[in-house]
């Protein structure tokens, strides 16, 4: 239903971990639905016009998403509305990476929108979007290696985090709070203070979404398994253990999760 193109910039794998283009059908009758997990990553999302996206959070109306703008860190589902024949990009950086363009800690608004002209100029994305995805692409990577190649070295604190994060993706996210920090050789403390600057969640948050995303990646891998099978596999202790952590983020049932429309979170658990 959903049609989801992705492209991996490949000079810089290290910090952008995909750009994507998504349509949705302009033939639906009505505007699509789904409820979009936390996922640990940061994005820059643009609607192309007339951008006709909203969301909305359990306690809040909709939110009328701008044109360009980066999406943050959120803690749990919230309904994406996309009228018929919306179509976005979007470029997906690993959980640090984005404050590295930024040169600055990431934005952290609660309803996870920060309108891009905030922080960045707009019209210099702007230019590179086309109709061809796969050319858009490649004008985004060539626009993201320029801004990149300005910036100054990395920090120790960049370096520091870089290193959890890359031990809490390795293990997808079953990982201990004490193994980051032997990794690190910093303090709870001041990693916490490094994490919530270029992360915008703690160590021990980022390990939970990351590990809850890797269960639904391998309960999509193997159907066949019961979801009992696929929690031990993830390192979910008990089943009331995974029950919980599921109505943490989605506010629903696992049994109730993967019977409603996920063509969007089923890409980018993957991605």
């Amino acid at each position: 239903m959903i049609l989801i193109e992705t492209y991996i910039p490949h000079n810089l794998t290290h910090l952008v971990k995909a750009c994507w283009y998504l349509e949705v059908p302009a033939h639906l009758q009505q505007p699509y639905l789904e409820d979009i997990v936390p996922d640990g990553h940061h994005e820059i999302i643009f609607h192309l016009h007339p951008h006709t996206g909203k969301r909305k959070f359990n306690d809040t109306g909709w939110l009328e998403e701008p044109a360009a703008f980066i999406a943050g860190q959120t803690l749990t589902s919230y309904t994406l509305q996309l009228a018929p024949g919306a179509r976005l990009y979007g470029i997906r950086f690993y959980p640090h990476t984005l404050s590295a363009f930024l040169k600055m800690p990431v934005p952290d608004p609660p309803s996870g929108i920060t309108p891009l002209s905030d922080i960045l100029p707009v019209s210099d994305f702007m230019d590179c979007i086309t109709d061809q995805p796969q050319v858009t692409f490649r004008h985004f990577e060539r626009l993201l290696t320029g801004m990149i190649a300005r910036l100054a070295n990395h920090s120790n604190s960049y370096d520091y985090v870089h290193a959890a994060v890359q031990e809490i993706m390795l293990h997808k996210g079953n990982i201990s709070v004490d193994h980051l920090l032997h990794r690190t050789g910093v303090s709870a403390k001041y990693l916490d203070a490094l994490f919530k600057q270029q992360v915008g969640l703690t160590p021990k948050a980022i390990s939970n979404i990351i590990r809850f995303n890797h269960f639904i990646s391998w309960t999509q891998e193997h159907p066949a398994e019961n979801y009992t099978a696929g929690g031990y596999e993830t390192g979910y202790y008990d089943q009331s253990h995974l029950i919980r952590t599921f109505r943490q983020y989605t506010r629903q049932s696992p049994k109730a999760y993967f019977n409603s429309n996920s063509w969007i979170n089923n890409v980018f658990v993957n991605i």
